[in-house]
């Protein structure tokens, strides 16, 4: 009987490369979902499927019964919109406590999470905090896990390519701040040899094979364009005053501006794990349009 992986977050485009690899090791998948329509077509027969709200535990416990593993990229987007005003905290706290609290009820055998790589002197940042939290949660609990822990993965960078497309480039601070990001399929893969490894509580730092600063980043997405780099700095200092402006009106948008200006200031550096590269995905990008 093949083993059952559960995914939270799998209409995500992380959330689909995981379920991807999954059903190439030959693992069943069953994707808990709020809207099935979202899920990629192509995987809607191939998986079971439970529609909810993962923050519900009734339906947490419909998800991951009888599963042998329980993984979840869900979480608030890094990318707020207008409509998401919750902060980080305050959605990716409830829907992942509630998830592994049913997995550690069903006895699932390991809980799987994608976090983030940081700098110690970003462990305060609201987007980095409220993974953090999730992760204490899961170190104080019994059942074994695993966090898998990017610096940054493509799919959350393809906006790059579109913000070069409509002119200057936004950047906070000075550029220089370095970063390593890893494709979203070589980090599927990486959260699946989490899953199925021996350890019982693993961690792992995982980024890509170009070490690039956040200038770099953008004139990247513009050389995919063949167009010349157009920047536009902003100080760092007018973002987190953007960021404290908004905290009343807006908590996730005011934690994605802090987020965005704590970036400028640190490098996020992580082993390389992944061997694909970032032009090439730009380069996808730009001949997709």
């Amino acid at each position: 009987m093949r083993m059952l992986l559960t995914i939270a977050g799998a209409t995500g485009a992380l959330g689909r490369a995981i379920t991807i690899e999954a059903l190439g090791r030959g693992l069943a998948v069953r994707a808990l979902v709020r809207d099935p329509a979202r899920l990629a077509p192509a995987l809607r027969d191939r998986i079971a499927i439970t529609v909810g709200d993962a923050r519900d535990p009734a339906t947490a416990a419909r998800a991951v019964a009888g599963a042998d593993l329980v993984l979840s990229c869900a979480g608030a987007s890094v990318l707020p919109g207008l409509r998401g005003w919750r902060s980080y905290a305050g959605v990716d706290g409830p829907i992942n406590r509630t998830l592994f609290a049913a997995a550690a009820a069903a006895r699932v055998g390991r809980a799987i999470y994608v976090s983030v790589h940081h700098p110690p002197a970003m462990r305060g940042v609201g987007y980095v905090a409220a993974h953090e939290r999730v992760v204490d949660y899961m170190r104080d609990g019994a059942m074994p896990w695993a966090v898998v822990r990017p610096t940054g993965f493509f799919s959350a960078l393809g906006s790059f390519v579109e913000l070069a497309r409509r002119g200057a480039f936004p950047e906070i601070g000075d550029g220089r701040a370095r970063t390593n990001p890893i494709a979203d399929q070589d980090l599927a893969a990486l959260c699946l040899d989490a899953a199925l490894a021996a350890e019982p509580a693993l961690e792992i730092a995982a980024g890509g094979p170009d070490v690039m600063t956040r200038r770099e980043l953008a004139e990247l997405a513009f050389a995919a364009l063949g167009r010349p780099p157009r920047i536009r700095r902003i100080p760092t200092w007018l973002v987190r005053a953007g960021a404290l402006a908004l905290r009343p009106i807006h908590p996730r948008m005011s934690q994605f501006a802090g987020f965005m200006a704590a970036l400028a200031d640190h490098d996020a550096i992580a082993p390389v794990r992944g061997h694909r590269r970032l032009a090439e995905h730009f380069a996808a990008i730009a001949r997709a349009v």
